[in-house]
């Protein structure tokens, strides 16, 4: 007995190469905005950490001056905990004094393809000045 076309098996000729094509337009897509949304996260997520990772290495190089009025040891102490967190201080900008403190700071985002290549690499460079001044006990400035 023979069953009415469309209800079980394919047509004749009718392979399912337009869903096939269809299903594999539409993985490529969503791998490659996925890729692109990864990128960006990673970006934005490295912008949002940089403040704060500045803000304790600043703190670390003002208690450290407090202590010794030395401005290498400030710089290590400062240096040595951005370091930490995967960031870098730019030597030639830190200037730290009884008041205050401040310095470039950068870090790479962990991006999957645009800190490897090169005409895209400046956009995994997140750069910020970091500008703090002392703080006492109780939250109050000196």
């Amino acid at each position: 007995m023979r069953t009415p076309q469309g209800l079980l098996g394919n047509r004749d000729g009718d392979q399912g190469s337009i869903v096939l094509g269809w299903l594999t337009r539409l993985s490529l897509t969503l791998a490659i905005l996925g890729i692109i949304g990864f990128e960006v996260l990673s970006i934005v997520s490295v912008k949002v950490q940089i403040s704060d990772i500045g803000q304790t290495a600043a703190q670390s190089a003002i208690t450290q001056y407090q202590q010794t009025h030395n401005a290498t040891t400030a710089f290590q102490a400062a240096s040595a905990s951005a370091e930490s967190q995967g960031a870098t201080i730019d030597e030639t900008t830190f200037v730290i004094s009884d008041k205050s403190v401040t310095f470039d700071l950068e870090k790479v985002a962990p991006t999957l393809f645009l800190y490897r290549w090169a005409p895209a690499a400046k956009y995994a460079d997140v750069k910020t000045t970091v500008y703090a001044e002392p703080i006492e006990a109780g939250g109050q400035l000196p």
